[in-house]
C-alpha cells in the first residue's frame, strides 16, 4: 500500500505542474489514470499501472521541462515498483 500512496503522491505532483504550465492533455492522461486508482483503491486494474510504467515518452513528444521529466521519472518508477508488487 505503500507504493501505491507514493504513486498517487506523484501523479499528484505532475498533475499540479503540468496543469500549471498550461499542458492540460498531458496533465489529463494522468488525472483518468489517477482517478482510477482512487476508485479502485488497492484493487487497481494492472492496465492503468502498466500505462504509467510505459509512459516516459511521453516528454519527448510533449516537449516537458526538465522540472516536469523529473516528476514523469518519479512517477514511472513509482509505477514500476507497484506493479512488481502485483505479480
Amino acid at each position: 500500500m505503500n507504493s501505491l500512496n507514493n504513486l498517487i503522491k506523484s501523479l499528484e505532483r505532475i498533475m499540479s505542474e503540468l496543469s500549471g504550465n498550461g499542458k492540460k492533455e498531458s496533465a489529463l492522461f494522468f488525472t483518468v489514470r489517477y482517478n482510477e486508482i482512487i476508485k479502485h483503491g488497492n484493487k487497481v486494474p494492472s492496465e492503468i499501472i502498466d500505462a504509467l510504467s510505459t509512459c516516459r515518452a511521453m516528454s519527448q513528444y510533449a516537449n516537458f521541462s526538465q522540472l516536469e521529466e523529473s516528476l514523469l521519472d518519479n512517477v514511472v518508477n513509482d509505477a514500476i515498483v507497484v506493479k512488481n508488487t502485483m505479480t
